[in-house]
């Protein structure tokens, strides 16, 4: 988890080798929702769980977590779009049960990314345990170096039985050097070049 990252970073220091802290790739980025809740008088939109808060806090119109729509379980689902490709290696998660009243959030979940935002391939799947639901402690989600743009949380369970919900996702890998579909075409016309020269080179 990211506590763990930080360990690491401190120990190198320590060692007199400064390592930076682990880039949290989510952090303010774009994010769009199945639903959201809207009681009218207060709102938990998609973009909540990147604003860097893990619990649940805030005020009627800026709670730090996410909130499907009433009785939106199983099929609901949260996603970020980190604006470029990434190796993404792990996803830590913090689950919300909804302030004091506990009767919402997140049980089992699968994570799925897509470099175009339109095919999503699974690529993890886990579950919050109670105690992890109840305290809002990390959940550390390893993705090994799966590349993705779009990271996409989907709830495949409850736990309260109200709705799901998420209170903040946190992503982090390196960035990915993926030749647009353009590089590709000039590097197959290149050696389809090469290629045509070598086979004259031999008949010569």
């Amino acid at each position: 988890m990211f506590v763990k990252h930080l360990a690491i970073a401190a120990l190198a220091m320590s060692g007199g080798l400064a390592l930076a802290a682990p880039t949290n790739l989510a952090l303010g980025k774009t994010t769009v929702a199945s639903s959201y809740y809207n009681g009218g008088s207060e709102v938990f939109e998609a973009s909540r769980i990147v604003d860097g808060i893990t619990t649940d806090s805030g005020t009627p119109y800026n709670w730090s977590f996410w909130l499907a729509t009433q009785g939106q379980n199983q099929g609901a689902w949260v996603q970020v779009d980190l604006g470029s490709n990434y190796n993404i290696s792990n996803v830590t998660l913090f689950d919300t049960h909804n302030r004091g009243y506990y009767d919402r959030g997140t049980n089992a979940f699968t994570i799925s990314f897509s470099t175009d935002g339109v095919t999503f391939q699974n690529v993890a799947s886990s579950a919050f345990t109670q105690l992890e639901w109840q305290n809002q402690t990390a959940k550390d989600v390893s993705t090994g170096s799966a590349l993705g743009r779009y990271v996409r949380f989907n709830v495949d369970s409850v736990y309260g039985g109200q709705s799901a919900g998420l209170a903040e996702m946190q992503v982090y890998g390196t960035v990915a050097s993926v030749p647009e579909p353009e590089t590709y075409a000039m590097l197959l016309a290149g050696l389809g070049v090469v290629g045509a020269a070598f086979k004259r080179r031999k008949k010569n």
